[in-house]
């Protein structure tokens, strides 16, 4: 397939762990690596069966960057829904002939034709019924899309976590690309991190001139992603 559609380096370079693309996307543990570079194991004859990545033809270092981490954050909520790991790749490999870009779920492409892509025109998705499709999309990848902004090349700039209205971003060019308070650079796990050394959320606002509310959103985020 032609990449249609550079990504700059800030999008792909190596920010994140495996264990910290888990925790942030908001999945289980080993989640991020096995979607990404893909797995192996045996089947119940001894067979050796290779998975493939989700996103296929991408070149991936020991590392997650950001332009993954919106991969592993929208196959999870796909996944919340009961779709496949196979009806997964089956819609990515759709969208990267369809609108010709490699990376589908990191650019503004996929939220502009994605509706009709992934309802009408995918016909190895017919499997699952146009229900579970249509759901699929208004109950889960909608919302999510909304959470992210673009840059002047539609392609995923930053994201927040807990909606527009929560000021928690998580942004490529600030914080190393971890959550931080918008407007502030203060990581949210800094935050928890003075909540659990006993630090009344008033002295934490003040310390870091940041509104007590910006310290509750901060605190829900951390301690969602603990739960």
């Amino acid at each position: 397939m032609e990449d249609t559609l550079a990504i700059p380096p800030y999008l792909i370079r190596p920010l994140y762990g495996f264990a910290d693309a888990d925790y942030l996307a908001n999945v289980s543990r080993g989640t991020a690596k096995r979607w990404l570079a893909g797995y192996a194991y045996y089947d119940t004859h001894g067979q050796r069966v290779v998975q493939p990545p989700v996103t296929p033809g991408v070149q991936r270092e020991e590392s997650v960057s950001f332009a993954d981490l919106v991969e592993i954050a929208a196959i999870g909520r796909l996944k919340e829904v009961g779709f496949s790991l196979r009806v997964i790749r089956e819609i990515v490999r759709n969208c990267q002939e369809i609108l010709r870009v490699p990376r589908p779920l990191a650019t503004l492409r996929f939220k502009m034709g994605g509706r009709e892509i992934f309802v009408d025109r995918g016909d190895v998705l017919l499997e699952v019924g146009r229900k579970k499709r249509m759901q699929a999309w208004n109950e889960v990848l909608d919302p999510f899309l909304q959470e992210l902004d673009y840059d002047a090349n539609q392609l995923v700039a930053r994201w927040w976590p807990l909606g527009r209205s929560a000021p928690v971003v998580i942004d490529p060019e600030y914080g190393f690309g971890f959550p931080v308070v918008a407007k502030s650079g203060v990581r949210t796990e800094i935050i928890l991190e003075r909540f659990i050394a006993g630090d009344p959320k008033e002295q934490i606002s003040d310390d870091f001139n940041i509104e007590q509310v910006h310290v509750d959103r901060a605190l829900e985020f951390e301690q969602q992603r603990a739960a």
